[in-house]
């Protein structure tokens, strides 16, 4: 049929669309871009496949027309349905990543929407994309392999197949596609499907690294510096990162940045750390923005700038890192090198938490149980606690029991409550079991059980709560849930004792005065006064009941001094 034409054209004296298309090389070579397009748009009128890819391209560009991905995907679809490789693979590309709104261009113009009704844009489909990948793959065009092999890794549209990007990858990357051979590498290294293989990684990062593939040389520092596939060294991955971040890899700039902030393979130096930290920051990369706060607030060998450090991690936390939220919470919340501002703390905790953070469901959950920096909301609190209690967080399930058991955001409910400490407890939780054992002698939720109380009080304790302590020594003394045990009951007191308990005192003060088969009434009494020093009213009370007899050797005139053997 185009010989036909082209006869047919020599006969009527017109040129063929391989003419045509020849013509809009040149043009295009001397960047003639209209003559190029009035020569492509005469073949593309036809059928011709490659002219209509080439009119797509120049839509694609704005070269001799206005940029516009509409009409460029108009044309690339007229190529690609012919079979076009390159049209097809381009399709996947834009339809993968979307197509946005022209620089400069007002979309609301009159004059635009009359001349381009469906807009200048496409949307990302990545159906649409994969369907165009994989003609473009299956057609042998090695770049549309690799992506090919990138769409089932990434799995943006489609569930992740390891096994269906190893492949395409390896296709495309045996024929010497840099972008495929980083891929697989990426894949062997990080056991995505299967196991690891780091070596075998090795060699594919070499292969694209020597066809200046900037990642790889970022991937090849990161195995020297892990010793991952390679001997372990550090100057060696210095190198490497040095290389990539000139390049401008934002992640080999952070990379090379925490190795002259830690002093590996390069000499210490917080300010080439800070230089390298900040280039791969201004680009966008949010841990690099993340190791500047530490950085700056640290000092780590320079001088520290809480101000700068507070900048940075809120860069970070603006672009939803939860860890640097919950440090610019913080430091909100001590004033440091930002005002003190506990609505301000709040705010960066609820987004971390709405990120899905535990801790800072925990805490923030726990500010609107106090009412710090928000409005007391015991619904709200109870919300958050619940989402991070479904995460595992321990103290989490302990505040809902105890919220439960107070009865503030829901009923009071002791069974209910029991129930929740039961599982903190069983999860761990000191304060649960301290609080499960009180509640278990004092029966309050469920039946009175001394022998409970003492197993859940012995855990705590053990885990040094003081008041589990205190409760284990009473315990003890008095011989509930288990026999009277009074040196055990001393040595549990005691120990609360020292860390300036006085509840502990207090108990020891009755165990000599009243519950200890031998009475000891000066001890008794040292342990009540000590204990009323510290403000404990029981023991003032006790002190008032409690006398303390004369010294048996009162009318000694040696004062109860022995005298030695011989001694006139």
């Amino acid at each position: 049929m185009r010989n036909l034409i082209k006869a047919a054209g020599r006969l009527f004296g017109s040129s063929s669309p391989e003419d045509e298309l020849a013509r809009g090389l040149k043009a295009h070579e001397r960047k003639d871009y209209k003559a190029a397009l009035e020569a492509w748009l005469a073949a593309a009128r036809t059928g011709h496949a490659d002219a209509q890819y080439r009119l797509g391209r120049l839509y694609d560009l704005g070269q001799g027309v206005v940029r516009n991905a509409v009409d460029a995907v108009g044309w690339y679809r007229q190529a690609a349905d012919q079979g076009h490789g390159e049209a097809q693979a381009r399709l996947a590309e834009i339809y993968y990543y979307g197509c946005g709104q022209p620089k400069g261009v007002v979309p609301t113009d009159e004059a635009l929407s009359v001349l381009f009704p469906k807009g200048l844009k496409i949307e990302q489909d990545y159906k649409e994309a994969l369907r165009w990948a994989r003609a473009a793959a299956e057609g042998g065009v090695v770049g549309a392999q690799a992506m090919l092999g990138y769409m089932h890794a990434a799995g943006f549209g489609i569930p992740p197949d390891y096994a269906e990007a190893e492949r395409w990858y390896r296709v495309a990357a045996e024929q010497g596609n840099a972008a495929a051979q980083l891929g697989l590498g990426t894949l062997l290294a990080g056991s995505y499907g299967g196991a690891s293989d780091p070596v075998e990684a090795h060699r594919w990062f070499r292969k694209a690294a020597e066809q200046n593939n900037v990642m790889a040389w970022y991937y090849i520092g990161t195995q020297y510096a892990a010793g991952l596939g390679v001997e372990q060294d550090h100057a060696e991955a210095a190198g490497w990162f040095r290389k990539a971040a000139e390049a401008g890899a934002a992640a080999a700039q952070r990379a090379l940045g925490l190795l002259h902030a830690r002093g590996l393979g390069v000499a210490a130096d917080p300010h080439a750390a800070e230089t390298w930290l900040r280039k791969a920051a201004v680009q966008g990369d949010v841990e690099a923005m993340v190791q500047l706060g530490h950085l700056n607030s640290r000092g780590g060998g320079m001088q520290p700038n809480l101000l700068d450090a507070a900048t940075w991690y809120r860069a970070a936390g603006e672009l939803g890192h939860r860890e640097a939220q919950k440090i610019i919470a913080q430091m909100y919340f001590a004033g440091s090198g930002v005002p003190r501002d506990e609505m301000e703390a709040a705010r960066w905790l609820e987004r971390a938490a709405g990120q899905g953070d535990p801790q800072a469901q925990l805490r923030i959950g726990a500010l609107y149980a106090e009412g710090r920096g928000v409005s007391r909301d015991y619904d709200r609190a109870l919300d958050w606690f619940r989402r991070a209690a479904e995460q595992g967080n321990t103290d989490a399930v302990y505040n809902i029991g105890m919220l439960h058991s107070l009865g503030l955001g829901v009923p009071r409910d002791p069974a209910g409550a029991i129930q929740w400490l039961e599982r903190a407890a069983g999860q761990g939780s000191v304060l649960a079991q301290f609080r499960l054992g009180a509640a278990l002698a004092a029966g309050d939720g469920v039946p009175q059980d001394y022998a409970a109380a003492v197993l859940w009080s012995l855990k705590a304790a053990e885990q040094g709560h003081v008041g589990a302590m205190v409760n284990l020594g009473r315990f003890r003394m008095q011989g509930l849930g288990g026999e009277r045990d009074t040196a055990e009951a001393i040595r549990w007191l005691t120990a609360a004792a020292e860390q300036k308990e006085p509840a502990a005192m207090t108990a020891l003060g009755e165990l000599y005065g009243h519950w200890s088969d031998r009475k000891d009434f000066v001890q008794a009494r040292t342990w009540l006064e000590r204990a009323a020093a510290l403000g404990d009213e029981r023991a003032k009370t006790l002190l008032e009941r409690i006398s303390v007899p004369p010294p048996s050797n009162a009318s000694d005139p040696n004062g109860g001094r022995s005298r030695a053997a011989g001694e006139s």
